[in-house]
């Protein structure tokens, strides 16, 4: 654990109140959807980063400010998502609130340090399967996949690499009013569906794939 790990948790826990109440911190949140500044939050990560000691070991008083820390961005993680799957030494959790668009749920996922949810093999995609069937009241849950830059070639769009499973709801990929986004539709088998990246609907999660904390 180093001074980096550190910097990084206090520029995100003094951004929360932004995070999770929008700019007024002192007052109650007005919806369940929390408002988004993140932009902010990634600028004054940038602008830590590149403030940092140059020490590598930690002080045992260190290391219980970056425990404490940690237990209080897990918690926000709790606030925010559904209970995680663990599942080959990588963390999946569900959100409990919607988005207004693929990008907004990536930023989210960006956030807490992963990405939307990659199927990379038959494997995690069964898993993955039953991770949101088990989740209550989900539906239609956004994962990584587009085909925006070439109609019916999906990759991902953090790698651009080929997606190597595609598994589809009966009669999708239909393209519907240019459908160019994936999710994983429970009522229809929880197989795949495209979706418009920009489609809003309160019904509609996503999920992220973070890296396991131990």
């Amino acid at each position: 654990m180093n001074s980096v790990w550190i910097s990084r948790l206090l520029v995100f826990m003094s951004a929360l109140p932004r995070v999770l109440c929008g700019a007024d911190s002192n007052s109650l949140c007005k919806s369940n959807r929390p408002e988004l500044d993140l932009q902010s939050v990634i600028d004054n990560l940038i602008q830590q980063q590149r403030k940092l000691c140059t020490y590598q070991c930690l002080t045992n008083e260190e290391k219980n400010s970056v425990k404490a820390l940690k237990n209080q961005v897990e918690n926000v993680t709790n606030l925010l998502f559904h209970p995680p799957l663990i599942y080959n030494n990588k963390k999946y959790v569900i959100s409990k609130v919607t988005y207004q668009s693929s990008d907004e749920a990536m930023t989210y996922c960006t956030a807490f340090g992963g990405y939307l949810a990659e199927v990379d093999d038959k494997n995690e995609y069964a898993a993955l399967q039953k991770f949101v069937v088990s989740t209550p009241g989900v539906d239609m849950v956004l994962i990584a996949g587009t085909d925006a830059s070439k109609e019916g070639t999906w990759k991902f769009q953090r790698t651009l690499a080929p997606m190597p499973v595609l598994d589809w709801c009966a009669g999708q990929p239909d393209d519907r009013n240019v459908e160019d986004c994936m999710t994983l539709w429970k009522s229809y088998g929880t197989k795949m569906n495209d979706i418009g990246c920009d489609f809003r609907s309160a019904d509609y999660r996503f999920m992220c794939e973070l890296p396991k904390v131990n």
